[in-house]
């Protein structure tokens, strides 16, 4: 495996699985956020996840150019979060796939989703993150909001020219895709968000996964479903993938999915318990520490409110 960095890659690290694979990860200090994968299907090329910004969006187009020899066919959502959509209008020429589902929810809240990212709300957003960083006593607690405030930061630069653009094209199930790799779109159903889908090549035995599956980081459970997530980290088991295109965080293993499931596991017992929320000490040194917290909550949450 080799990296590539054609093209100025500021904003990803472009790592070659095997001919025509690429896995993009998010470099610490671009502003994609999520990582990306632009794949040679033999004759067409896919990005999956088109990354938070209009420049790491445009980014990822040059590199489907440099590292497949074309332009991207057509693209893929792996769910509705912005950090893995709002770059589809640098793609809004070719199709945009995604579960039916998604394109439903992303319709659903759109008009809420724009609200986020118009120049008064962003602007109101720099100046709280800017005020809790100064209230900050530590460098340390200072740079825990570098992060924040360079995405946000891009954004506000961008906000005159995002259109949130929707994904175009639907699948529910399994979509084969054209090629010679036997590549299909796959959904299970909706674990990190209300509808999640993955991309699988079975003869390299590699799959991207989106949030799904990432590494070194907490992930979130905000909009998800536990007990569904962990059933669908059953399926992608099945599969016995060997390498593993994450949502956020380094290129995964199998070993990644088994972390996942104890992590999820975590999170459901300390739900369950009464007593303030501890980060088991496997998990304190990932990213986002403090979405254990914010995980439990919302775990606690849905327990209170019966199916249905």
């Amino acid at each position: 495996m080799s990296e590539s960095t054609a093209h100025g890659s500021t904003h990803y690290a472009f790592e070659t699985l095997e001919d025509g694979v690429s896995f993009g990860r998010a470099r610490p200090q671009g502003t994609g956020l999520s990582n990306t994968g632009v794949i040679d299907l033999g004759g067409a090329t896919v990005v999956f996840d088109t990354s938070l910004t209009l420049h790491s969006a445009r980014e990822i187009r040059a590199a489907s150019v440099a590292l497949t020899g074309r332009p991207p066919s057509f693209a893929v959502n792996s769910h509705r979060h912005l950090d893995h959509l709002l770059g589809n209008q640098v793609f809004a020429d070719r199709p945009i796939y995604a579960t039916r589902r998604t394109i439903e929810r992303v319709l659903q809240l759109r008009a809420e989703m724009e609200q986020e990212l118009t120049p008064a709300k962003l602007d109101a957003e720099i100046r709280e993150l800017e005020e809790r960083q100064r209230a900050q006593s530590t460098d340390g607690g200072r740079a825990e909001y570098d992060e924040p405030l360079r995405f946000h930061r891009m954004l506000r630069t961008e906000a005159a020219e995002i259109r949130l653009t929707p994904p175009s094209d639907g699948f529910d199930g399994e979509l084969r895709l054209p090629g010679d790799l036997d590549a299909s779109l796959l959904t299970y159903g909706g674990g990190h968000s209300e509808s999640d889908a993955l991309l699988w090549l079975p003869k390299s035995r590699i799959l991207f996964a989106g949030d799904l599956l990432v590494a070194d980081n907490h992930p979130n459970l905000a909009s998800g479903d536990l007990p569904t997530w962990l059933e669908i980290l059953d399926r992608i088991d099945e599969l016995h993938p060997e390498r593993i295109g994450t949502g956020h965080g380094p290129l995964g293993t199998p070993e990644t999915i088994e972390v996942a499931r104890d992590y999820l596991t975590a999170v459901r017992e300390a739900a369950r318990e009464s007593k303030d929320v501890e980060i088991p000490a496997r998990f304190r040194s990932w990213a986002m520490a403090e979405s254990f917290e914010q995980n439990v909550a919302s775990v606690r949450e849905r327990m209170k409110t019966p199916p249905g």
